[in-house]
């Protein structure tokens, strides 16, 4: 399983982040996936997986199977990532700085998701390479009057 972004990704956005006394930030990196793979499962997958009518029940999710995850979702690792960087490094106190670091990127990140699942993921449903059909096109849905 591969990661939504490492640690060069970070460094892009706080290039200080490797020197703040922690060596690495793997645990945050892998525990952000987790955290994405679950909102994508929750609030995209088992919507669309319904559309193109498999059962997510029995069909599960799997991260691998994006095929555009590093142009549609490094970002959105990165400031997951971050966050939980940040609230690791935070105080037991009022006028911490890492706390306001924290709550940004945590609305970068809600922001970040929010327009991901707009805009769609390109995912290969039968694992065989993406298929022109299996290329995000966002839906516009209609109600109509009868």
């Amino acid at each position: 399983m591969t990661d939504y972004c490492s640690e060069s990704d970070l460094i892009a956005i706080r290039p200080s982040i490797l020197e703040l006394g922690v060596t690495d930030w793997d645990a945050q990196i892998t525990e952000a996936g987790n955290i994405i793979d679950r909102a994508i499962e929750v609030r995209w997958y088992r919507r669309i997986a319904e559309e193109n009518r498999i059962d997510w029940r029995t069909t599960q999710f799997d991260r691998d199977l994006l095929k555009s995850a590093t142009s549609q979702l490094t970002r959105l690792g990165c400031y997951k990532t971050l966050e939980l960087c940040f609230m690791y490094l935070m105080k037991h106190r009022a006028d911490d700085a890492f706390e306001k670091e924290r709550d940004m990127f945590s609305k970068l990140y809600k922001e970040e998701l929010q327009e991901v699942l707009l805009a769609g993921l390109d995912y290969d449903w039968d694992d065989d390479d993406l298929d022109s059909d299996e290329i995000s096109v966002p839906r516009v849905r209609r109600l109509m009057r009868a």
